[in-house]
């Protein structure tokens, strides 16, 4: 892992999903470093001290219905709205990792809906991060990178974050914003670009969330909240 920087500053940890693991960022409003874990734990454990965790992950589920954050927040996303697709009803965590087609059959009995291959690919993470939410010392919150950036740019994305149009841009919507991501990011490279892009994208909204100024739906906060 790269330097810390400046200790007298308030750091937080923004983070996202990917192959193999967890890749953060730890930032503190100038000075930021990289970080890759295999486990959500370990990599809060690698960059510790911080003030605030934010994850691009679903933490509080609903047992039946829709979550109420998802159904609000799918409106200011723009052409980007399909980027945040419905999240598993909590009854699903309670399958294991390979038992798709139980967990599948599970929630169209209970819930009306299925459960997409993309959202239960998610499962084993959606753990992860709803035992750190439970125990860590420090608030864990949910961001959405595509919020982040709607944010710093005024406006929702036109292009995806594949593109290298919408690559481009998120890197320099963050830069503009005081988070250069460094050439070699050190363990953090591996993983693909998007991924450490959207891990940026959540600190900053996690520094905002530190310093009171960030927005989140719904409106009143909570649990079941998706900050940026």
């Amino acid at each position: 892992m790269a330097s810390r920087g400046d200790g007298e500053r308030t750091a937080v940890l923004g983070v996202d999903g990917a192959r193999g693991g967890w890749v953060g960022v730890r930032w503190d409003g100038t000075a930021l470093a990289c970080a890759f874990a295999p486990t959500l734990a370990g990599l809060v454990a690698d960059v510790w001290p911080v003030a605030v965790v934010a994850v691009d992950m679903p933490i509080e589920l609903e047992a039946s219905t829709t979550r109420a954050c998802e159904d609000l927040a799918r409106p200011l996303l723009g052409a980007r709205r399909s980027s945040l697709f419905q999240s598993p009803s909590l009854g699903a965590l309670d399958f294991a990792d390979d038992d798709y087609p139980g967990a599948n059959a599970w929630s169209k009995a209970n819930t009306g809906r299925g459960i997409s291959k993309q959202a239960w690919f998610l499962v084993p993470k959606i753990r992860e991060v709803r035992a750190l939410a439970a125990t860590c010392e420090v608030p864990v919150r949910e961001c959405m990178p595509e919020l982040s950036f709607r944010a710093m740019h005024g406006e929702p994305l036109a292009h995806a974050k594949t593109t290298w149009t919408g690559h481009a841009l998120r890197v320099r919507l963050l830069r503009g914003h005081g988070i250069d991501l460094p050439d070699d990011p050190g363990p953090a490279g591996r993983v693909a670009p998007d991924d450490l892009v959207d891990a940026a994208a959540v600190a900053w909204s996690a520094h905002r969330i530190a310093r009171g100024e960030a927005e989140c739906v719904p409106p009143q906060g909570g649990p079941a909240a998706i900050w940026w």
